[in-house]
C-alpha cells in the first residue's frame, strides 16, 4: 500500500516548483506576450496609417 501523496501547497515559500509548473506558467507568460506584441503591432500599424493619410490630406488640401 503506497502513502497518500499530500497537496502541494504552492503558495508555501519552501516549496519549489517543478520543472512541468514552471513550463507551463513560462508558457502562458509567453503566449500572453505574443498576444500582446500582436495587438501592439496592429495599433501601431493603424496609428501609421492614420497619420499618414492626415499628412497626405494636408498635403492635397494646401496646392
Amino acid at each position: 500500500m503506497q502513502p497518500q501523496a499530500r497537496e502541494r501547497d504552492l503558495m508555501a515559500p519552501e516549496t519549489e516548483p517543478t520543472d512541468a509548473e514552471l513550463h507551463l506558467v513560462m508558457s502562458e507568460a509567453l503566449n500572453l506576450a505574443m498576444e500582446r506584441k500582436k495587438m501592439s503591432d496592429a495599433m501601431m500599424r493603424q496609428r501609421l496609417l492614420d497619420e499618414v493619410a492626415q499628412v497626405r490630406a494636408r498635403h492635397q488640401a494646401s496646392k
